[in-house]
């Protein structure tokens, strides 16, 4: 029998003694790196619980709060199409306009090619009729200051005390020598909303929210927005001249376009640098275009003016505007940094994401209890303003039908991560703009029809997506006008380039007879809400004394300028008012027939 296995040695549990826990010593690397740990944290605790309650609190002591807080973006200007009302139907009993009104106004004195250029192609487009700020008003020997201030205070006074004009309504104002309408009202207003909306948004993650007493007795506080845009102006590649070191130039934001747009040298050179500003991403006020509520433009103005008493210099208006927008964002800046999560602040400017505005290297003079606040934007990519000046070469008029071109613009002007283009979708839906009136032929009213005078291209054929529309390689837009604040020479040149200009004769003939027919009667069932204001009126413009100036007193003797189609004055297209005009049938429209000699 084998023997059996020794038995196993047996292992006795015993307490470790207290000395064995000895822990072997860190290296100095190991030490460097808890004790840098500890220390963020301790300095991120810190950041995060410190205030600084030494800072007043600059929302409330410089008023912020809007007089008028209705929200523009909100506003139902452009209401929906309705073509379900037929001739036959009743009118309602409440014949009013309960949504906003659009106003244009254009700053003029008298009737000149850059002005009826303005006012020809918004009537062709289809804008409300304009209202011709100080037409008329003429002072011999006054200096530039003072019709200035006179130009400024009569928009001011428009705005406050005309009884056509209420606080919601929204109003274009725009230089009267210099601008092409190129889109339709409609695109203007949604887009003008669309980036208030979408701008907003980001405002409001920026600067957050206030709670306020309620304008309502006995209603609880209410949370609202501390700043937020409502007014748009054009921007600009340059800022003022005189302004280099003043908050308007320093202190404004930087553009919305992407920091490499024209590649690596965006953004390169210096403000006042001017040789290469072309290369810069637009970013400071322009004042040659503005829309928002009459009320918020109302306040602009009246500081502007103020600024103006104070500070007597050639073009003060622009100058003022730009110092109105420096010191709004300086106020905005002061009162980020008093409640900003200072260890959010420090680890985004740690890693490069921060986005503080520069107010070290300025100097301005604040004054507690005074307002700031304008509730003023930029349109940073042209989808409403296009400003010419260092921009020339940013556009050029395509056809969206083109696929080559679309498909190469981008490239062509070296815009990285291109893209073919398309149509934007709010142009897609507009109607065919060659489309011609049906009742056209069987209006009484003047102009009468004319075969040759109304001659459109068939639309079959012609639309929005074969117009050459001026459209911006950079920002990927086709803006509702152009601001042409550069060359002068290149007015003439980019006017025959106008989708409109072979047919702005015919189209500003349609134009004058819309207002009569069918469409203006629907119109008129739905008690004025898709007109643009209740004014009406085609034909000619209102001015800001709230008289009507037909379209031949103002823009007579501009024909060659506007249509350079050889076919003679306005409305008296045959030379003589009394030359008969035929219609394609042969019969006599208005005029005198031609007296046939007796012995005939």
């Amino acid at each position: 029998m084998a023997s059996p296995s020794p038995p196993l040695p047996r292992f006795e549990e015993t307490k470790p003694a207290p000395w064995q826990f000895a822990r072997r010593p860190r290296t100095p690397r190991a030490k460097a790196i808890v004790y840098s740990a500890i220390a963020f944290f301790c300095l991120f605790y810190l950041l995060s619980s410190s205030k600084r309650q030494s800072q007043p609190d600059f929302w409330s002591e410089f008023p912020s709060r809007h007089p008028f807080p209705e929200s523009p973006e909100n506003a139902q200007v452009a209401l929906p199409q309705r073509l379900d009302i037929s001739i036959n139907d009743t009118l309602p009993h409440d014949l009013n306009k309960p949504n906003p009104s659009l106003h244009v106004l254009v700053p003029v004195q008298h009737g000149s090619r850059g002005a009826c250029r303005a006012i020809t192609s918004a009537m062709i487009l289809g804008y409300p009729p304009p209202t011709l700020v100080g037409y008329g008003h003429e002072k011999p020997g006054a200096t530039e200051l003072e019709r200035m201030v006179d130009r400024i205070t009569r928009m001011r006074n428009y705005l406050k005390e005309s009884k056509m004009v209420k606080n919601h309504d929204i109003v274009l104002a725009i230089d009267a020598d210099d601008i092409f309408f190129q889109l339709p009202p409609r695109v203007l207003v949604t887009r003008f909303q669309e980036i208030l909306r979408k701008n907003n948004q980001k405002l409001l993650k920026k600067y957050g929210a206030v709670k306020v007493e309620s304008s309502i007795p006995g209603s609880p506080p209410e949370i609202v927005q501390k700043y937020s845009q409502r007014v748009l102006f054009g921007a600009s590649k340059i800022c003022y001249s005189a302004l280099e070191e003043d908050a308007g130039c320093v202190s404004v934001p930087h553009s919305s376009l992407p920091p490499d747009v024209y590649g690596w040298k965006t953004d390169d050179y210096p403000d006042g640098e001017l040789v290469d500003a072309h290369m810069n991403r637009p970013r400071y006020l322009n004042p040659g275009a503005v829309i928002g509520q009459a009320a918020d433009l109302r306040i602009i103005y009246d500081e502007a003016l103020r600024i103006l008493q104070q500070r007597n210099k050639k073009h003060g208006d622009y100058q003022a505007l730009t110092q109105i927008y420096g010191r709004q964002e300086v106020i905005r800046e002061l009162e980020r940094r008093r409640t900003v999560n200072n260890a959010k602040e420090w680890l985004y400017k740690l890693i490069g994401i921060d986005e503080p505005t520069n107010i070290t290297s300025i100097s301005v003079r604040l004054e507690t209890g005074h307002r700031y606040e304008y509730g003023i934007g930029l349109d940073y990519e042209s989808q409403l303003f296009f400003n010419q000046i260092y921009s020339r070469g940013d556009v050029e008029f395509i056809k969206y039908n083109d696929i080559n071109k679309t498909s190469q613009f981008q490239g062509q002007h070296h815009v990285p991560r291109e893209h073919r283009l398309l149509l934007p979708d709010d142009i897609a839906a507009l109607p065919n703009p060659y489309n011609q009136s049906r009742f056209a032929k069987d209006q009484t009213t003047h102009p009468l029809w004319n075969a040759t005078l109304d001659k459109l291209p068939n639309p079959e054929g012609h639309s929005w997506h074969n117009a050459p529309l001026m459209t911006n390689a950079h920002s990927a837009s086709v803006p509702v006008l152009a601001h042409l604040n550069g060359d002068h020479k290149l007015r003439n040149e980019w006017w025959e380039k106008m989708w409109f200009f072979p047919y702005a004769r015919a189209l500003l003939r349609r134009y004058m007879r819309s207002s009569h027919g069918f469409d203006a009667a629907q119109s008129s069932l739905l008690g004025g809400q898709n007109w643009w204001n209740t004014r009406g009126g085609r034909g000619g413009v209102w001015t800001d004394d709230e008289n009507w100036v037909t379209y031949s007193d103002v823009c007579e003797g501009q024909e060659r300028d506007l249509f350079d189609d050889d076919l003679g004055l306005w409305a008296k297209e045959n030379g003589d008012p009394d030359e008969p005009v035929y219609n394609q049938f042969g019969n006599l429209l208005y005029g005198k027939e031609p007296e046939v000699p007796d012995e005939w």
